[in-house]
């Protein structure tokens, strides 16, 4: 049986033309890819601003420092969450007051996110639950109350819809990815999408190592274009090669969520009704971009026995992984003690959660050899434990 990935970038004969068209731009310094897919990330997301940045971290830090984070602010986010985002907090001198989720949906609670800000708190980083993307509204409003900003990490979640607005749109900044993380997977990188024109302009500044943009600069004296350093910054930018692959996979993107969903929609017939298992089907109006399929092992599942069931699958050729972290576990962000005692709802999701391929080339023959192996794994490790 042939491999099948957690996720596949999409790439067609137009891609390579791209790509050679960029090596002619990259020649000539030319950053018009770069130019399009801002212009096409804004589209998408429906902002009028966007700034690529070489890898969807580095937008995420870039995000943090555009809100004016100093060392020793705080920065709520959950305690269950991808590294990215902890990494992004902790490298751009913050420090992460990590909030549990909640058991069912796996986000963050406005009522204890509430309880969580004090004078230290300097933004909200928060992330679309799989399944429950809405508590995003009220996370938004309570940015709002309190004027605290809201940095949107929607690298796994852009094209999720729902009633009231679209992943990428309730942070005043959020970011999107291109890489195997994101629904438009490409060659990676990052972009950071906003209607905040001066907050675009200082992450382009950021990410230029801190120098001032053209346009910033004194028009009459040429050799201070793009080279005064006005602030601290990263070697962020993303290269025209990346661009021109990304290009082609946010033009393709509603094709290939609309492929990601009926892939979903087997895994739900088909899992749905395993006892082990709990699969948490979209609410109504919820349109999940499904940059994976997750699925939860039941209580009586430890961590040991997920891992176990992973390396199952993937002896047998099928790229599964686990979910999300449990932050304050994570090196980066260095919390004694047991952290699955005071955050224990993460710590249950952290350890008992796996991600199921479910890309555009996952077939339904796919699904049912994906499923049936997954079946077999658990029933196998239980066996093991003798329970």
């Amino acid at each position: 049986m042939n491999f099948i990935p957690l996720n596949r970038p999409d790439i067609r004969n137009h891609d390579f033309a791209a790509l050679e068209a960029a090596l002619q731009a990259l020649a000539e310094e030319d950053s018009s890819p770069i130019r399009e897919l801002e212009r096409l990330a804004s589209r998408i997301t429906d902002r009028p601003h966007a700034v690529a940045a070489t890898t969807a971290g580095v937008a995420l830090e870039a995000a943090m420092l555009s809100v004016g984070l100093h060392v020793g602010d705080e920065v709520i986010c959950p305690a269950f969450a991808p590294a990215r985002l902890v990494a992004a907090i902790v490298r751009s001198g913050g420090i992460p007051r990590f909030v549990d989720v909640d058991s069912r949906t796996g986000g963050m609670r406005s009522e204890a996110v509430e309880a969580a800000i004090t004078d230290r708190t300097r933004a909200l980083a928060v992330i679309a639950p799989w399944t429950a993307p809405s508590v995003l509204e009220e996370l938004a409003a309570l940015s709002r109350k309190y004027e605290v900003p809201l940095i949107e990490d929607a690298i796994e979640s852009l094209g999720t819809s729902m009633p009231s607005d679209s992943a990428a749109r309730f942070g005043v900044l959020a970011v999107i990815g291109l890489g195997r993380e994101s629904p438009a997977t490409a060659a990676g990188g990052g972009v950071i999408v906003t209607h905040n024109e001066r907050m675009a302009a200082m992450c382009r500044e950021i990410l230029m190592e801190g120098r001032a943009t053209p346009e910033d600069t004194n028009e009459d004296d040429d050799s201070q274009e793009g080279w005064c350093h006005v602030r601290a910054g990263l070697d962020g930018r993303l290269d025209v090669l990346r661009a021109a692959v990304g290009i082609g996979a946010l033009e393709r993107i509603e094709e290939t969520l609309a492929a990601r969903r009926e892939v979903a929609d087997r895994y739900i017939a088909r899992l749905g009704g395993e006892a082990d298992l709990m699969i948490s089907s979209p609410p109504p109006g919820v349109l999940p971009s499904w940059t994976a399929f997750p699925v939860r092992l039941d209580e009586r599942f430890v961590m040991e026995d997920r891992d176990s069931i992973i390396r199952g699958m993937r002896r047998h050729d099928i790229g599964v992984t686990a979910g999300w972290a449990l932050g304050p576990a994570l090196p980066i962000a260095r919390h004694g003690g047991d952290p699955e005692d005071r955050w224990p709802f993460a710590a249950r999701l952290a350890a008992r959660t796996m991600l199921l391929p479910c890309h555009s080339f996952v077939t339904p023959a796919d699904v049912d050899i994906i499923c049936q192996t997954l079946v077999l794994m658990m029933k196998q490790t239980g066996f093991s434990r003798g329970s």
